[in-house]
């Protein structure tokens, strides 16, 4: 329906949005990218455990490696039925507890990777199966840390469980294996979490930016509607402007097809000696009271039959109105609706007395006549209103009944 703006649409229109990217944001989408991505993740994790499952093979006693392989993938798998169940969520970072669930199983697995490394630890200067055993491992964990750095507390935990396990395996066989391991691995910690750092701060820098260019397009969009807006309405009453009027009156005509298009003009009675005699912002308030008058009986709920209404402001205090499958006789039953309505406006800033009333003008736009040949049959038509003593209603065309729209 083409008519004034709702309250308020004005303001949020011609204010762009001027929030900024929080770390909340950041958080929320991050969140949401690890979790649509969690299975392509996850995948990965087969590569290594086949081959640490045929290097199992060549072990002397591989029963405690396939046991922890298969504690791993019951791990992970869990952890991938977690992370699905949060993914059909709507705001999946409100379910705190399911991501406590989630965390506590990113610790486990931590420590299930580095519990691979028991079978081959007292074997690792020795046995080949056993070092690429070590070096898979490792790589994994490297990796891991990398891709869900984004999921920054889950990656710490996993981080804590890898250095519980790994650390008390280094001491306890140091007699065999020597102080180099240990050393290694107390480098391994800082060293997985610098990588998980850089990565995780390179992925936010890179969400951010994406925030800020959805942002920054939301607040073009806004613009350019309040641009939009500027252009094609009326800065005091909200309604069309001239121009606006009739690119959309043009295109009321083209939908209409067979369909009866009327044509009302309105203009108010002695508006010059309201302004004159209570001042332009009194005569202000009069033209916006009367333009939400006018305005709403332009819509559906008000009209005999289906139609929907174009309403303008068409110069100082003329309005115009264009109504879709609205016969002539029916839009005159409007517009007395609308006359009655507008000698009924008060408002406590006005002075006592003030009354509103107006003249019409009625014509239909049947086909083969332009816009404002049909206009000037409406004037034609107010200006017999006028002529009649105003305040009243006169369809172009039709023989004058003095009894027929008696003025107040």
């Amino acid at each position: 329906m083409h008519m004034a703006a709702p309250s308020g649409f004005k303001d949020a229109a011609l204010v762009a949005a001027s929030s900024t990217v929080s770390d909340a944001d950041i958080d929320a989408l991050a969140q949401r990218n690890f979790l649509d991505g969690i299975a392509l993740t996850q995948s990965t994790n087969i590569v290594p455990f086949a081959l640490i499952g045929l290097c199992t093979l060549a072990l002397p006693d591989p029963r405690l490696m396939t046991v922890l392989l298969a504690m791993n993938v019951a791990i992970i798998a869990v952890m991938y039925l977690i992370s699905q169940r949060l993914r059909r969520l709507p705001e999946p970072q409100k379910a705190v507890s399911l991501w406590r669930v989630y965390d506590g199983f990113a610790l486990l697995s931590g420590i299930g990777w580095a519990a691979m490394m028991m079978p081959v630890v007292t074997t690792l200067g020795r046995d080949i199966a056993s070092m690429f055993v070590c070096v898979v491992i490792i790589v994994s964990v490297a990796v891991t840390c990398m891709v869900v750095a984004a999921q920054w507390r889950a990656t710490l935990l996993f981080m804590i469980g890898v250095m519980l396990c790994l650390v008390p395996q280094t001491i306890w066989y140091m007699d065999q294996i020597g102080p180099i391991p240990l050393l290694a691995t107390l480098g391994l910690g800082p060293t997985l979490y610098g990588l998980a750092y850089a990565v995780r701060k390179q992925t936010r820098s890179v969400l951010r930016t994406q925030l800020e260019k959805d942002q920054l397009a939301e607040e073009l969009a806004h613009a350019l509607a309040a641009a939009e807006y500027l252009a094609n309405r009326d800065s005091l009453t909200g309604l069309y402007n001239r121009r606006a009027f009739e690119t959309v009156a043009t295109a009321m005509q083209n939908d209409a097809s067979t369909a009866p298009l009327s044509l009302i003009l309105v203009d108010l009675d002695h508006f010059k000696a309201i302004n004159d005699r209570h001042g332009h912002t009194t005569g202000d308030s009069v033209l916006r009271r009367a333009a939400d008058v006018i305005a709403s009986h332009a819509g559906p709920l008000d009209l005999v039959g289906r139609g929907d209404g174009a309403v303008a402001r068409w110069g100082g205090e003329e309005f115009i109105i264009l109504l879709r499958n609205l016969s002539a006789a029916d839009a005159t039953a409007v517009a007395e609706r609308m006359r009655v309505d507008l000698t009924q406006l008060s408002d406590g800033s006005w002075p006592d007395g003030l009354m509103v009333t107006a003249s019409f003008g009625v014509a239909e736009w049947s086909n083969g006549i332009s816009l404002h040949a049909c206009i000037s049959r409406s004037d034609e038509a107010m200006y017999s209103a006028k002529q009649a003593g105003r305040n009243r209603v006169r369809l172009h065309g039709a023989e004058t009944n003095p009894e027929e729209f008696v003025a107040i």
